[in-house]
């Protein structure tokens, strides 16, 4: 009989557990579950003689990196690189790095904090748990406005009886959160005043909170809607501006101890971005998210209540939004729970040439490519049909699926 040899793919939370299955001993387990995890870490800016240094380093640990042809004339200029090593290289070669110079230091603890640092595993929304790896969950929309672009806005008369009654559906339908707004963010959209945001926005969460088992979430840039809605009921604010329109929000954010969406976008707006606005659009979106937790801390608000969207629709056009999928998993790496809205969006629009009424199969697709790259939350308005797509999805790609729906 030939002997039976293939690849295999291993998910790497269930590292420790296949080499259980394979009946391998504690002791080395403990030693080979990092050998088996590659990273492959690109750095932006470099000295050139801490490129070298690098280079070397990761070389005698058994990792490569990467570096342009003309870095080893060892001037004092910047450049970029990419490092190639597995966990347990990487564990051995921070050490080394806090003790050279070049800024060496600095890059040890970036890797330190991307590759080590303890990552959010559960959060609190109202008297919900949501255990984040476990499955994906659903924010289901309800718009109150008459201008959504995607149509479906509840507004005017029995506005409040529909939108609840609506509400009441996604949850059958498999909705663990409903986010609520009242102002749109159609590129071309007028800002409304605070008291007509409260009009459209507090009637209908009055109702929400009393009358529906799953938290309520409102997107709203105004602290004094936040205020208002966060002392009705509502369990979390969900920001398009990421906190950055009134320093009044994270205040409150704070005070009320909620979680918060930080969302990355330009102005607040949908629509895409001025040309040449985005110098690496992924470092961009990184170091967005950096400052903003960074600010958000300060302030008080806790590790465990944030959120971070990348903001699919918002400056960003349709190769942006792909490259925004296709990199979930690097914004996974700082160690919060992720959220996307691809949800009927301009850049489905434009694939498949249909209104959004019709990109429903594309949303779909959008949303599966995304649990691939490791988001938690899928903020859409098809709820019936994704729910069941994540379903079979989560059962393929989450090797610790649980239905706890």
């Amino acid at each position: 009989m030939s002997l039976m040899v293939r690849t295999i793919s291993i998910d790497e939370n269930n590292i420790e557990k296949f080499l259980e299955d394979l009946d391998v001993h504690p002791v080395g387990i403990s030693i080979m579950k990092d050998k088996m995890v590659m990273r492959i870490v690109k750095v932006d800016e470099i000295d050139n003689r801490g490129a070298n240094i690098l280079k070397q380093e990761i070389l005698s640990l058994g990792g490569d990196c990467a570096l342009p042809h003309d870095t080893y004339n060892l001037s004092s200029g910047k450049s970029k690189c990419i490092i190639i090593g597995t966990l347990s290289q990487y564990k051995k070669l921070i050490p080394k790095l806090k003790l050279q110079p070049f800024g060496l230091k600095n890059l040890a603890e970036e890797l330190e904090n991307i590759l080590f640092s303890k990552k959010i595993e559960k959060m609190k929304i109202k008297d919900r748990i949501f255990e984040w790896g476990k499955r994906t969950y659903i924010m289901g929309i309800v718009n109150l406005t008459p201008d959504s672009f995607s149509g479906d806005g509840f507004y005017g008369e029995r506005s409040i009886d529909n939108a609840l009654n609506y509400a009441t559906l996604l949850v059958e339908w498999g909705a663990d959160i409903i986010d609520i707004g009242g102002e749109s963010t159609k590129p071309d959209s007028d800002e409304i005043t605070v008291e007509e945001e409260k009009k459209r926005v507090l009637p209908i969460l009055r109702r929400m909170v009393k009358e529906l088992d799953v938290p309520i979430s409102v997107d709203t840039t105004k602290p004094e809607v936040a205020e208002e809605a966060l002392h009705i009921g509502a369990g979390m604010i969900n920001d398009v501006w990421g906190l950055r329109k009134s320093e009044k929000m994270a205040e409150i954010v704070r005070k009320y101890d909620v979680p918060v969406v930080i969302m990355h976008s330009i102005d607040g707006k949908g629509g895409k971005s001025p040309e040449n606005y985005y110098k690496d659009l992924i470092s961009d979106v990184l170091e967005f998210f950096k400052e903003r937790v960074d600010y958000a801390q300060k302030i008080g608000i806790k590790k465990e209540n944030i959120i971070l969207d990348p903001g699919i629709g918002f400056g960003k056009g349709l190769k942006e939004n792909i490259e925004i999928i296709k990199n979930i998993n690097i914004f996974k790496s700082l160690g919060y729970p992720i959220l996307v809205g691809p949800s009927r969006k301009s850049f489905i629009g434009e694939i498949l040439d249909l209104p959004p009424i019709e990109r429903v199969e594309g949303t779909i697709s959008s949303v599966c490519a995304s649990i691939e790259r490791g988001v938690d939350i899928v903020r859409v308005h098809d709820v019936k049909e994704v729910k069941r797509a994540i379903k079979v999805y989560d059962k393929i790609v989450r090797e610790n699926y649980e239905d706890i729906s």
